[in-house]
C-alpha cells in the first residue's frame, strides 16, 4: 500500500512536470513566431525562416561601398607640418649660419641637429628668429623662409627639409607582432603599410576582422569581402590619430548544440559559413533523435540586448536551399531539437530506474 501511494505520487509528479524532467535544452515553450519575453526577462523575437524572412547578410549590411565611402575616397592631401616635426635648414652659400645636416640616424640626433617645431607651432631660426611653421606645407615654408632670409643675406640659396616626422601619430594594436605608436610622413600610408609597421598579423590574428577607429567611429574591415567589391586596403589611407585593431580568430566561433552528430564550437572560415556548412561540420542531424522540423539559430544583439531565434523546418529536402542561403555570424548558436518520441523515451528512461528503486525498497520492507 505504501509503495502504491509513493508510485502514484511519483507518477503524478512526472505528469505535472511533463518534459521538464529531461535534462538539457528545450524548445517546446517557444511560440511559432512573434515576440515574447523569457522568465529571465530576455526579449526574444521568433522568426520562421522562409525566402522573405532571410536576414540581410552582414556583408551586405556593413561591407558596402556606401559604408566605406569616406575611407576609400579620402583625398590624399600634401603633408601639413605640425608640432613635433623637426626641420633641417640649409643655406648653401652661408654654411656658417646654417650648417648642412648629415643623414639623421635617430630621433634624438634629429632633435640635436635640426629645428623642432614647438607646441605653439614655431621654430627658432638664425637671423629670422621665431617662425610659424605649423599648419603649412613644406613648399610654402621654403618660399616664405627664402623671402625672410633675403632681408639679411644676398640671394640665399635655401633648402628646407623634414628630417624627423614626430607630429602625426597612429596606433596599431591587437594581434600583431609589434604593436605600438607610429608616425605619418609625407608619403601616404595605407592600412596594409601600417600593419607592416606593426610587424604584421600574428598566427592568432584574424585578417578578416580588423577594426579601424577614426574620429570616434569604428569601421569593421573584412579583407575578403572588401576585395570582392574592389576595395583594396592598399587604397585605404591612414589619417592622424587612427587606431587599427586586429581581432583574434578565437573571437569568431559558432556553437552547435542539441541533436547534431557532434556538439561543438566551430571557428568561422575566413570566407564565411552558411547554416549548411555548420550542420555538415557537425556531422549533420542525429538520425535517431533529431527533429528536422525544429532547427533553431539563436542570434544575440549586443547593442539592445535582444535575441532573435530563427526557426528552420528541414523536414522537406527542398528547404535545404534556405540553409545554404542563411549566412552565419560570430557567436551564433545552432540548436537542433529532439523528436517527440525521443523526449518520451528519455522520460521513460528516467522513470524506470526510479521505479526499480521504489520496488526494491518495498521488497526490503516486507
Amino acid at each position: 500500500m505504501k509503495f502504491s501511494l509513493i508510485f502514484a505520487i511519483t507518477s503524478l509528479s512526472f505528469a505535472a512536470t511533463g518534459c521538464t524532467v529531461i535534462s538539457g535544452l528545450q524548445s517546446y515553450d517557444l511560440p511559432q513566431q512573434g515576440s515574447y519575453t523569457t522568465n529571465l526577462g530576455v526579449p526574444v523575437n521568433i522568426i520562421a525562416l522562409n525566402q522573405e524572412t532571410l536576414p540581410v547578410t552582414q556583408a551586405a549590411q556593413e561591407f558596402s561601398p556606401k559604408y566605406y565611402y569616406s575611407l576609400f575616397h579620402s583625398t590624399k592631401n600634401t603633408y601639413i607640418l605640425t608640432s613635433g616635426d623637426v626641420l633641417s635648414i640649409q643655406l648653401w652659400n652661408y654654411p656658417e649660419i646654417a650648417p648642412p645636416t648629415n643623414n639623421i640616424s635617430s630621433d634624438q640626433s634629429a632633435l640635436a641637429n635640426g629645428y623642432p617645431i614647438d607646441q605653439q607651432g614655431y621654430v627658432q631660426l638664425p637671423l629670422v628668429g621665431r617662425y610659424k611653421a605649423s599648419g603649412k606645407t613644406l613648399s610654402k615654408i621654403n618660399t616664405e623662409l627664402k623671402s625672410a632670409f633675403s632681408r639679411y643675406l644676398k640671394q640665399p640659396d635655401l633648402v628646407v627639409r623634414i628630417i624627423s616626422y614626430q607630429g602625426k601619430r597612429y596606433y596599431v594594436q591587437g594581434n600583431v607582432n609589434k604593436g605600438g605608436q607610429f608616425f605619418l610622413n609625407d608619403q601616404p600610408t595605407s592600412l596594409y603599410t601600417a600593419l607592416g609597421m606593426g610587424g604584421g598579423i600574428t598566427q592568432l590574428g584574424d585578417p578578416t576582422s580588423i577594426q579601424l577607429i577614426r574620429n570616434g567611429q569604428t569601421f569593421n574591415l573584412n579583407t575578403i569581402e572588401l576585395e570582392k567589391q574592389g576595395l583594396s586596403l592598399h587604397n585605404l589611407i591612414i589619417q592622424p590619430d587612427d587606431t587599427i585593431y586586429v581581432n583574434a580568430r578565437e573571437d569568431k566561433k559558432i556553437y552547435v548544440m542539441g541533436e547534431s552528430g557532434k556538439n561543438q564550437s566551430i571557428p568561422i572560415r575566413d570566407q564565411g559559413m552558411s547554416l549548411s556548412d555548420v550542420l555538415g561540420e557537425s556531422l549533420g542531424l542525429n538520425p535517431l533523435s533529431a527533429s528536422a522540423a525544429r532547427i533553431y539559430v539563436l542570434r544575440s544583439n549586443n547593442t539592445d540586448h535582444t535575441m532573435a531565434i530563427y526557426h528552420l523546418n528541414l523536414s522537406s529536402i527542398g528547404n535545404f536551399g534556405l540553409a545554404n542561403q542563411f549566412k552565419m555570424r560570430s557567436n551564433d548558436i545552432v540548436y537542433i531539437d529532439p523528436t517527440g518520441l525521443t523526449r518520451w523515451q528519455r522520460v521513460i528512461s528516467q522513470i524506470i530506474p526510479f521505479s526499480n528503486v521504489l520496488y526494491s525498497t518495498k521488497q526490503l520492507g516486507q
